[in-house]
This record gives C-alpha cells, sequence and structure tokens, in this order.
C-alpha cells in the first residue's frame, strides 16, 4: 500500500477543505467530469493501493456511503473512524486538560491517521456556541494543521463542499449547462432542532459561481451571517447578476425554476437561542415548502439535501411530486466525489 511509508511535514497542498480551493472554471470542470462518471457508469482500478480516513465526528449516511462507494469504484480502500464508536473518543480542545472521559487527542490522531493513509475526510458540524469559531472553520483549520496528506471537507461549521458539487451537477443537467437565466431560491424551513449553516452557504455559493440568479428567502432572523453573504454577492457580480433576499416567501417563489428548502438557525442562536427557537417552532413554522408555495414557481424544481423532515420542512405532495430531485441529487454526491478523488489524486 502506497501510505505505508511515513508522510513527509511541511507545506500543505491539496485539500479541499472550502469550495473556494476551485476557481470557476476548475469548478466546472469538475461538475462536467462527474458527468462524465455518471454517464459511464465509472469503474476502474485508477487509484488501486490508495487509501482514505474517513473521520466523522457526526452522524453520515449519505456521506459515508457514497465516499465508501466511490472508493471502491475507482480501486481504492476506506478506513470510517467514528470516534467513541469502535474507537477512542476524541478531544478537540487545545490546551485542556485530559482528565475527563475524552481518550486522545485529535492532534495526535490525525498525525498517526496520516501515516496511514493518502487522504483524510472529516465531518465536523457547527458546534454553534461561537459565531466566529465556526464561521472560521477553527476545528477544520485545526484538522488541516495536524494533517500530513490533504483532507476533504465532509460537511464543516461553515460550508459542506462536497453537497455544492452534487448540486452543481444536479442544477447542470437538470438545464443542460442553461443556467444563467435561470432563478436558484434558497428557502428557509421550520425544523424541530436548530440546524448548521454549512448547506444553506454552499448552496448559495454554488448556484451564484454556476450563473444562476439567486434569491435567498428566509424570515429577517434567519438571514445567514453577511460574510457569507458578501462573498456570494460577490461572485454573483462576477455572471453579471445579483443575489436577492427576499422576507416574503411567496414574493421569493415566483418565477423560480429551482426551489432549494432547508431549515438552518442562523446567527440569532448564537445570541438568543430561545428567541430564535420560538420563531423556528412556532412563528415560522408556516414556512413549509408545499404545492401551494410551489404553486407560485414557474413548475420549479425541488431539491434537498436530505435528510429531511416530511410534512415539517417540506410535505409529502411535493416530495413525492414529479418536480423533486431529492433521491438523484443524492445519487450525484457519489459521481462528484468520484471526480474529486481523481482530480485530488491527479487520476483521470
Amino acid at each position: 500500500m502506497t501510505a505505508a511509508s511515513p508522510k513527509k511535514s511541511g507545506p500543505k497542498s491539496g485539500h479541499f477543505v472550502r469550495l473556494s480551493a476551485l476557481d470557476d472554471p476548475a469548478l466546472l470542470e469538475l461538475v462536467l467530469h462527474a458527468k462524465e462518471l455518471k454517464a459511464s457508469n465509472y469503474r476502474k482500478p485508477v487509484a488501486k493501493g490508495k487509501m482514505m480516513g474517513l473521520i466523522f465526528l457526526n452522524p453520515s449516511l449519505r456521506t459515508r456511503t457514497s465516499f465508501e462507494a466511490a472508493l471502491y469504484h475507482i480501486g481504492a480502500g476506506a478506513s470510517v473512524i467514528q470516534p467513541g464508536a469502535g474507537t477512542w473518543t476524541f478531544e478537540t480542545r487545545e490546551g485542556v486538560v485530559m482528565d475527563g472521559d475524552r481518550t486522545e487527542h485529535l492532534k495526535e490522531a490525525v498525525k498517526v491517521i496520516s501515516r496511514y493513509v493518502d487522504l483524510i475526510g472529516v465531518r465536523a458540524f457547527a458546534e454553534m456556541k461561537n459565531l466566529d469559531d465556526d464561521l472560521e472553520d477553527r476545528l477544520m483549520q485545526d484538522i488541516v494543521e495536524y494533517a500530513t496528506v490533504p483532507v476533504i471537507n465532509m460537511e464543516s461549521a461553515r460550508e459542506h463542499p462536497c453537497q455544492a458539487l452534487a448540486d452543481g451537477l444536479t442544477l447542470w443537467e437538470q438545464f443542460a449547462g442553461n443556467l444563467h437565466e435561470r432563478k436558484f431560491v434558497l428557502s428557509w424551513a421550520p425544523h424541530p432542532r436548530p440546524l448548521p449553516m454549512a448547506v444553506p452557504n454552499s448552496a448559495l455559493e454554488v448556484a451564484a459561481r454556476l450563473g444562476m440568479q439567486v434569491t435567498l428567502a428566509c424570515p429577517p432572523e434567519m438571514t445567514l451571517d453577511d460574510r457569507v453573504l458578501s462573498y456570494v454577492r460577490s461572485k454573483a457580480a462576477q455572471h453579471n447578476r445579483e443575489l436577492h433576499i427576499e422576507h416574503d416567501q411567496k414574493t421569493a417563489f415566483e418565477n423560480a425554476d429551482v426551489i432549494y428548502a432547508k431549515s438552518w438557525a442562523g446567527p440569532l442562536r448564537y445570541h438568543h437561542p430561545e428567541a430564535e427557537e420560538t420563531l423556528r417552532k412556532e412563528t415560522y413554522k408556516n414556512w413549509t415548502v408545499g404545492s401551494r408555495q410551489m404553486s407560485h414557481t414557474r413548475n420549479a424544481r425541488f431539491m434537498h439535501c436530505l435528510p429531511v423532515r416530511r410534512n415539517v420542512v417540506v410535505t409529502d405532495e411535493v416530495l413525492d411530486g414529479p418536480t423533486a430531485l431529492h433521491i438523484g441529487q443524492a445519487e450525484n454526491r457519489l459521481h462528484a466525489q468520484k471526480a474529486l478523488l481523481m482530480r485530488l489524486w491527479g487520476l483521470r
């Protein structure tokens, strides 16, 4: 196995921690490569002998299964690490006295795993305690610092770039690449629990970078952080488009080609959690996406990253209807990540 030799320390490169690691031409190239791999049902052992470690600090279904399948299809191996479920529990904080129930520090764990594998994937959700820490992705950045092999972000506090790649492929194939005149709406939805902003941040970014007209539809208190929105605005402007923010769902949905529903807690959660919970569960429970809301669109496709709470985030009628793309969207995780792995390993 090529990973049997110790890795050299030094400057790190080849990470895929943010979608911005790819410029717009490279992003499109990756989407188109994923489209080719999907069309051919690509399965060749071009990565034979390669090994990837998959560290899940949070639960997973699609991310774990799609990465394991993608690795198998190109001949590589996978080792799944779930702290506390078959491996030692991990401490992630720096400078802590480890006299509690956490057995191993992430620093040692990542350094050791780097000696065994050629690539590390990490899933580490937002803790939703400190907004600056989450938007700066401090935990993911720590892992990048500890690792001596490239790191893939399998969802972090700030973004979910692998989901964004699959979303980009889904959008491209639905409209045959004709995205510039299409209206993409990211709609906030209610949920029993406060959820991070990673997926909505990335969904807005990929739609803007593919040249779509992008609208964020959400209650005013759920508006995403302006540090993210400013970046999305700048990317939209490069395609002569704009980011629109609407706090009226009906207005936002008018003439939409895509409705991407997702719940998130927003910056309010960090400062006033009780107020956020009341708004999410009670005040704005009518933001569920149903056939009435979809009737204001231009026969829009419906997207969701999954898992989804039926009849809370979106109704059965929409999810089971002919314009729902969520299952194919989930499948596209496999093809997009296969293309990503081949790019990072210099395979074609």
